[in-house]
């Protein structure tokens, strides 16, 4: 009988310690403001905007940006004309 409590008390040694998992750092991409989002889309023209309307325009929730922009694709290209002038060319 005591070599069966031998035998078990080797059976149950412990698992060597795991080694603690290396934590990868995301590298994160630098910002980009909803202005230039908004240009890069072509929803608006980067020519005369006005500091206070970048400032209205970069206070815009993430999703009222994606918003924009997937309606521009929608609507599609805006005629040449529009682009020069500062009205949008979107339903408001």
């Amino acid at each position: 009988m005591a070599t069966k409590k031998a035998a078990l008390k080797k059976a149950t040694k412990k698992a060597p310690a795991k080694k603690p998992a290396v934590k990868k750092t995301a590298v994160k991409k630098p910002k980009t403001s909803n202005l230039d989002r908004l240009v890069a889309a072509d929803v608006i023209p980067q020519a005369n905007i006005a500091d206070q309307d970048a400032k209205v325009i970069n206070k815009l929730s993430a999703a009222e940006v994606n918003t924009l922009i997937k309606l521009r694709k929608k609507l599609g290209d805006a005629p040449f004309a529009t682009k020069a002038s500062t009205r949008p060319n979107f339903p408001v």
